[in-house]
Formats: structure tokens, C-alpha cells, sequence
């Protein structure tokens, strides 16, 4: 028997709020595009899952504890927050290198240069006047 679209919705959801599919494996295994579209069904469903008041087979009494989905977009945003600090804080490093890397590169030409007035200066002092 071929299953209603809103019991593969349910499923999906359920099968997602139990760790049993990620997101992305849900979206493979019921045909979904959209990362938007799971989510507005977990959105729809996710507080009937919990409070188990949807009536289709496709519910058992083992989602009473899981998480809402306003737990699992609160933790993603917060993950995605901190990447972005880290990516800034990358950022940030790398030019600070790359001024360090100036700054070494210019003070390695001046001892060169040193170096070479040293050197010419010594040939100078050994070579005698004629």
C-alpha cells in the first residue's frame, strides 16, 4: 500500500528528531531538494511527533523526548556563528603573517646589505694603498 504524502513527511521528520537519517540522507531517501522543505515539515510536525498527537501509524511513543527543531536551528546557528569567527579570526592572522613576512623580508635586505658594506669595507683594509 502505497503511503500518504503527509505519512512520508511524518516519517521523514521522525526519522531525522531520532538520529536515525541526517538531514541530508532524508533528503536522498524521500526525494527532497530543498534543505527548506524538511525543515518546514519538521517545523509542521516536530510538536505533534513530541506530543504524539498525530494519529497516523507511522508515530510511536519513542519521540516523546527528542528535541525541537528550534533546539536543533539555535545549535546550527550558534556552530555557524563561531565558523564565522574562526574564519575572521583566520583572516586576520594571515595578514598579520603576511606583514610579519614584509617586515622580515626588509630587515633580511638590510643585513644583506650590511653584510656586502662589511665585506667591502674589509677587502678595503686589506688590500694596501700603492
Amino acid at each position: 500500500m502505497k503511503k500518504s504524502r503527509k505519512d512520508v513527511q511524518v516519517e521523514a521528520v521522525k526519522a531525522i528528531l531520532s538520529g536515525d537519517l541526517l538531514l541530508e540522507d532524508a533528503m536522498k531517501k524521500y526525494g527532497v531538494k530543498d534543505k527548506r522543505t524538511i525543515v518546514s515539515w519538521m517545523k509542521a510536525f516536530s510538536p505533534l511527533l513530541q506530543s504524539n498527537d498525530y494519529s497516523g501509524n507511522t508515530i510511536s511513543k519513542e519521540t516523546v523526548q527528542t528535541p525541537s527543531i528550534n533546539e536543533y536551528i539555535v545549535k546550527e546557528n550558534q556552530l555557524l556563528k563561531r565558523v564565522i569567527i574562526l574564519q575572521d579570526q583566520l583572516r586576520e592572522l594571515e595578514e598579520k603573517n603576511a606583514q610579519i613576512q614584509a617586515h622580515r623580508n626588509v630587515l633580511m635586505d638590510k643585513v644583506t646589505r650590511l653584510e656586502l658594506k662589511l665585506q667591502s669595507r674589509d677587502d678595503r683594509k686589506a688590500t694596501p694603498d700603492v
